[in-house]
């Protein structure tokens, strides 16, 4: 018999009790509602609406919020497991989905040679970091503007975009208190890559070089690896595609970017966390924006398991892995391969395949695309999109010609206390009003990122709220 609950009892612990990381106290009745279940595509609220999830989780639940097969996955597994530690002790699980992963998924590349298990996003780059110190043995890190790579203290240093730092900011107060210590040493910052916004103030495809065509983001990181010092940098690790910044590469850049890093013996850490397992209708987002370059070190979670249980991995090249299995590796997380999450993990990448859920986001990015194009054509809003597959962003400008943001500080804001005048979160209110959920972490772009197994129909509706919430939005536009 299912459990009946006092919606408003739950309400008030959680105000009292939680600690929200997004919100206040006084914030959470207004913002937060309570979800009473979830199927594949939609989320219920305990006050009876139904809401059509166009963020898919955090960008995440690439089979669906909720997936049957899964499930039965997880109370099967329940049935002879709790609990069992992976130091002294293997599961019936973990091996199929480390040869699914290795040979049967990655095997065609010819690159990957072992994946380690782990619990979250944050901690698959807190392990990629470690091993590519390891075996490099150098100390430092590069990443880049506006990257989001987590939360801990590796990861968080990693991170480089303002509005999910680490800090603490008023509802009702300019301002902001950073986390002291945050920029941990050894971890240094090179340009981001955003043709329709340079930082550098170039125009693409104007900006290549005459002569060999270089892109000058990555000339200027090359220029500052060297003044680094190339042997002492271990890494750097970039989001394939910019998710929580919202930014897609032009195709020049990776295979320009991993060309120059090889010639320092400089890894590529490519975070796949939420670009992996189809999100951008590929399999992992260097098969699509690599153009041939492959990985050293990947990292995966989110659709890896399609958030059905906390899970994340780390993948590394058959000459790391070859190092790190001649060698006692002292890394031993508590929840490492736990029982349950693996037997989730093996149905998850069982369902992607069987039900061709990549395919399926290949295809129905082909339809989110063209009807972005039309209401591009449409509204004045709109001055640029992007995207492949289920990861799509819609830039908002007050004016197309000059590319003019909404707020001015763009990918630089924080989330203080005039969120609730950001076009993205003006857009996601009048979606809501058609019962479409719409988010971003910038204030001037709307993100579009379905679950994997979306249907045109579906679509259509999601297009339906956002073309709503955009004629708001244009009331706005010079």
């Amino acid at each position: 018999m299912k459990k009946s609950f006092n919606w408003e009892q739950l309400m008030e612990w959680e105000k009292k009790y939680f600690l929200n990381p997004l919100l206040t106290a006084e914030e959470v009745p207004i913002a937060r509602k309570i979800a009473e279940k979830v199927d594949q595509h939609f989320i219920y609220l305990s006050d009876g609406t139904k809401l059509l999830d166009m963020v898919s989780g955090y960008y995440s639940c690439n089979a669906g919020l909720k997936h049957p097969k899964i499930s039965q996955a997880i109370r099967e597994a329940t049935e002879d497991f709790g609990y069992v530690g992976e130091v002294c002790f293997a599961n019936p699980y973990t091996p199929i989905a480390a040869k699914t992963l290795v040979e049967d998924i990655l095997g065609p590349d010819e690159w990957c040679g072992g994946v380690r298990f782990v619990s979250t996003g944050s901690e698959a780059v807190e392990m990629a970091l470690q091993v590519a110190k390891l075996y490099t043995n150098r100390p430092n890190i590069i990443t880049r503007q506006w990257a989001y790579h987590g939360w801990t203290l590796g990861s968080g240093a990693c991170s480089r975009l303002r509005s999910v730092a680490r800090y603490l900011s008023s509802a009702t107060e300019p301002g902001y208190r950073p986390l002291p210590g945050a920029d941990v040493p050894g971890v240094y910052v090179v340009p981001g890559h955003n043709c329709y916004r340079c930082s550098l103030g170039h125009k693409y495809p104007d900006c290549k070089d005459k002569g060999d065509g270089t892109l000058p983001c990555v000339t200027l990181t090359e220029s500052m690896i060297l003044s680094i010092g190339a042997e002492s940098i271990a890494a750097m690790i970039t989001e394939i595609a910019y998710g929580a910044s919202n930014i897609a590469p032009a195709p020049e850049y990776y295979p320009q970017l991993v060309k120059m890093l090889k010639k320092y013996g400089i890894l590529w850490i490519d975070d796949e966390v939420l670009c992996g397992f189809g999100r951008l209708g590929t399999w992992f987002g260097y098969q699509k924006y690599g153009g041939g370059a492959k990985p050293d070190i990947m990292t995966m979670a989110k659709g890896l398991i399609s958030s059905q249980l906390p899970c994340g991995g780390v993948a590394v090249n058959k000459e790391i892995a070859k190092l790190l299995n001649a060698h006692r590796w002292t890394s031993v997380p508590t929840f490492s391969e736990h029982p349950v999450v693996m037997a989730a993990l093996v149905a998850n990448l069982a369902v992607l395949v069987e039900e061709k859920v990549i395919e399926n986001s290949a295809k129905i990015g082909e339809y989110i695309g063209k009807k972005l194009a039309e209401l591009q054509e449409k509204h004045k809003c709109v001055g640029y999109f992007s995207g492949s597959g289920c990861l799509w962003n819609v830039e908002l400008v007050k004016n197309k010609e000059k590319r003019e943001p909404f707020v001015a500080e763009d990918r630089g804001a924080i989330l203080g206390h005039n969120i609730a005048n950001w076009p993205v979160n003006i857009i996601g209110a009048k979606a809501l009003e058609k019962g479409v959920l719409f988010e971003g972490f910038q204030p001037n772009c709307v993100n579009i990122s379905p679950n994997c197994t979306i249907t045109p129909d579906l679509i259509d509706i999601a297009m339906d709220a956002l073309d709503y919430g955009l004629a708001e939005l244009d009331k706005m536009c010079d």
